[in-house]
């Protein structure tokens, strides 16, 4: 799954023009979360059409990346993500991003992205039952 990173102020508006900026470019939202860190916010979508959103983005002023990652599923339930954190901690692969995307009916969607030239490993450490 490849995600859209976009770094933009906290202020009033900015996740209406962000989308408003996708709708006019004809662009889907196929997944969005947002976090606050200071005065920094970060929001992240996953879309129908990455480079347009990202050639819409940019001619809005927005600064963005992609980030490819990979989406698992896991049983709903503590310690599932930790169990995933520690295969690949001791692997020696770090995890650089992770979101939860969805939990329902007990399963919980997460898109986890680690360092390019760790990707392949860190797809072998994902159990068969946990690939989405």
């Amino acid at each position: 799954m490849e995600r859209i990173v976009i770094m933009a102020r906290d202020e009033v508006g900015v996740l209406a023009d962000i989308t408003n900026v996708l709708a006019r470019a004809n662009v889907n939202l196929e997944s969005i979360n947002t976090q606050v860190n200071g005065e920094q916010g970060t929001i992240i979508i996953s879309t129908d059409d990455t480079d347009r959103a990202l050639v819409a983005l940019a001619d809005a002023g927005y600064s963005a990346v992609t980030d490819d990652s990979m989406l698992i599923r896991l049983k709903d339930e503590p310690g599932a993500l930790a169990r995933v954190a520690q295969r690949f901690s001791e692997a020696g692969i770090n995890i650089r991003s992770v979101h939860i995307l969805d939990r329902k009916d007990g399963v919980a969607t997460i898109a986890l992205s680690t360092s390019p030239g760790d990707r392949q490993r860190a797809e072998a450490l994902v159990d068969p039952s946990e690939r989405v």
